[in-house]
């Protein structure tokens, strides 16, 4: 079975870097010691003209929470639209409300914006205590893949959640493990959860 490595990276070089180690995607980002926020438009040019790889896109306007203003928001939908235009594989999103939901209004909105692009919800999913449910409204909203590692801690100590995660999806949505995840622990991982796709900083080695 094949295993896609999705190398999460925090500018251009580490994406170069990523790539040569073997990485089968990249999650481009900035300002990754505080979650990952969106790169600039010439970084997402530049991977994308340059990498023969998938580039999927953080759209995240600062560090912090995940409750945005609409302010923000129309920040995210402007980005998106760049990305539509640079024609990147997929845009990376996620919103919740003051009580750890997912904020549905926000999501659509981005959603629709993103057109054609796969969306990926990143781990702001991790937040939510009602995981099951969570799934079913990602999965309805047509989103393609989320992001988690299956709740406090990492993805390793998570398996369970993770595992049970893979079986409620059916296929239907990607369950892509994050979280603690490396090239030296991803066999693991994929061994007792059943994911496809893993994801990581250092998932094919170190990047700097």
């Amino acid at each position: 079975m094949r295993i896609i490595k999705e190398a999460c990276v925090g500018s251009y070089l580490e994406a170069k870097r990523a790539s040569v180690l073997g990485a089968e995607r990249i999650e481009l980002c900035d300002n990754l010691k505080e979650g990952g926020t969106t790169p600039s438009y010439g970084t997402i040019l530049m991977a994308k003209e340059t990498l023969k790889l998938p580039i999927n896109v953080m759209i995240r306007p600062r560090g912090g929470n995940f409750i945005y203003s609409e302010d923000e928001i129309k920040i995210m939908e402007k980005d998106i639209a760049l990305c539509r235009k640079a024609q990147v594989n997929a845009i990376v999103i996620g919103a919740l409300t003051a009580d750890h939901q997912i904020d549905a209004a926000v999501v659509e909105r981005l959603v629709k914006q993103a057109g054609e692009l796969k969306v990926t919800f990143h781990m702001a999913f991790d937040e939510i205590a009602d995981k099951k449910a969570a799934l079913e409204q990602l999965i309805a909203y047509g989103i393609d893949c989320v992001l988690t590692k299956g709740g406090p801690g990492t993805a390793l100590e998570n398996r369970e959640t993770l595992k049970a995660l893979v079986e409620q999806a059916e296929d239907r949505i990607v369950i892509l493990a994050g979280g603690g995840v490396t090239k030296d622990n991803y066999q693991q991982i994929v061994a007792e959860t059943g994911v496809k796709e893993v994801h990581g900083t250092k998932i094919v080695g170190p990047l700097s």
